[in-house]
């Protein structure tokens, strides 16, 4: 489910600068088993989560520190309770893709679903899967081949479990950083995967409400912050926010690296469990006036679009 609106008053910056935070040491194994008791309980989550967001993980720490900045486990979950969500999860993937396999898969889809076939989910999500990169660079056909079964399979079980949404293009990116992240675990992936996606569901709804709600706000956090800003991106026609729009349905995965979203993402996600809402409109904010001084040089739009282009990457500082 979406967490509550955010009621911060102006973008949310990190006041660490680009040189600064090429430097900082991530959160390191010891400092994370430090946070735990003997059951595994995280104490002090609060402060681990400002770590987090300061420092980003180790890429080690990341496949047990990701379901827990997601909250597909409380805090004070311990090991075992760990395994059992884990269990279920497996469980829950296995059950969606049986009945997606069934001979009445598209009936039951189609009650739900609004009018749209289960045959037409299951070509997008087909013709998506071919063209995903998942930063796997030289690699066999049989590897690539591996890859392609797991997003179909994941994409395929979270497709079939929200008929209303169904698949839509830019969940297999949004998806991808997930496989790396747990590579031999779809269970955990497919976990993870559907916790993000429930906090963003609403980019995919018809209309995608979401995304024109979060271009709405990030207008209205400019025209606080920064009038003469605002002024100026109006000047230049962007203020329809077409520049934010494939930044916020793919969350920044195609504008990044796969270490950069890693790192983006986990400190995103840990400045949301200590804020207790949403932040990502903020950092298209932050990212904005990073870039002020350029943006109000600019004579057109296509100037515009060129300069947010390059200065994608700075959203890493503006957490």
């Amino acid at each position: 489910m979406l967490r509550a609106a955010c009621a911060c008053p102006a973008p949310f910056r990190s006041t660490v600068g680009d040189e600064e935070l090429s430097t900082v040491t991530s959160l390191t194994p010891q400092q994370w088993q430090q946070a735990h008791d003997s059951t595994g309980r995280v104490q002090k989550f609060r402060q681990t989560c400002k770590l987090i967001r300061k420092r980003g993980l180790a890429k080690e720490l990341r496949s047990q520190a990701w379901p827990l900045l997601l909250s597909c486990y409380a805090p004070d979950e311990t090991i075992a309770g760990r395994q059992a969500v884990s269990d279920a999860a497996q469980q829950e993937l296995n059950s969606l893709l049986q009945q997606a396999a069934a001979p009445d898969a598209h009936n039951n889809f189609e009650l739900s679903s609004g009018g749209e076939t289960w045959e037409q989910n299951v070509r997008r999500i087909a013709t998506d899967v071919n063209r995903t990169d998942c930063g796997s660079g030289n690699i066999t056909a049989e590897e690539r081949s591996a890859i392609d079964a797991r997003l179909t399979h994941i994409l395929t079980a979270y497709a079939y479990c929200d008929p209303v949404v169904g698949y839509c293009q830019g969940m297999a990116d949004i998806l991808s950083p997930f496989l790396l992240v747990f590579p031999q675990d779809d269970a955990l992936a497919f976990m993870c995967f559907a916790a993000f996606m429930g906090q963003i569901r609403q980019n995919f709804l018809e209309g995608q409400p979401g995304v024109h709600s979060s271009i709405q706000h990030i207008g209205s956090l400019l025209q606080h912050a920064d009038p003469k800003l605002w002024r100026q991106i109006e000047k230049l026609d962007m203020s329809t926010g077409v520049f934010a729009f494939r930044m916020l349905v793919c969350q920044f995965r195609r504008e990044l690296t796969f270490d950069d979203v890693f790192g983006f993402w986990e400190r995103l996600w840990a400045a949301e469990q200590m804020a207790h809402c949403q932040l990502k409109d903020h950092c298209v904010a932050a990212l904005l006036r990073l870039n002020r001084k350029q943006i109000l040089r600019l004579r057109s739009p296509e100037d515009f679009i060129q300069v947010l282009f390059y200065a994608s990457t700075q959203i890493l500082i503006a957490i």
